[in-house]
């Protein structure tokens, strides 16, 4: 299994930073997709190197940073420290779910959402394996994008619309509740 260290190197190495333009504009128009929702409060969940999250606080959301690995809030810390971690996930308007889920077992994601529950959610997860490098990063829950459409129904979400960014299989679920 890849260490956090050596996973922020790689994802450094392949411009998902700060220090990108092309990474920093994806994130922004991230970021942009919400202007017509009543979103205020966003959880990123996940945050990885932070870039995301940034380009929500610029676009005026009050954002929660969630990330567990040590080098990726180091980092965060370090190139946005104005940016505001929390330390358990919360319920908000907007949890921002990029790339997070396919690390996860059913078990974990179910209890996450058993925690809380968020009005929407930005979710894009990976829909192919890769088995020669699949288990080194982590991607234990690799589900096609149908299945995770279920997934989020029996969680209480309906597909709102399929979005731009910041994939082409990027979706917004949104509560049954709301």
């Amino acid at each position: 299994m890849i260490t956090d260290k050596e996973f922020l190197e790689t994802e450094l190495k392949m411009g998902i930073s700060f220090d990108n333009p092309a990474f920093v504009d994806l994130a922004k128009h991230t970021a942009g997709q919400f202007k017509d929702l009543p979103i205020k409060s966003v959880l990123d969940f996940g945050a990885g190197t932070g870039v995301y999250s940034n380009a929500f606080y610029e676009q005026g959301f009050d954002i929660r940073v969630y990330e567990i690995w040590k080098a990726h809030k180091n980092y965060i810390k370090e190139k946005a420290p104005h940016l505001k971690f929390c330390y358990k996930p919360f319920s908000t308007d907007l949890m921002v779910f990029i790339e997070v889920a396919e690390h996860m077992t059913d078990k974990e994601l179910y209890s996450l959402f058993d925690k809380i529950k968020p009005n929407y959610i930005l979710f894009s997860s990976t829909s192919e394996s890769k088995p020669e490098w699949d288990a080194d990063w982590g991607h234990i829950n690799i589900k096609q994008q149908p299945e995770w459409d279920l997934f989020f129904d029996k969680l209480g979400y309906n597909i709102l619309r399929q979005v731009n960014y910041p994939t082409n299989y990027s979706k917004i679920y949104v509560s049954k509740n709301i």
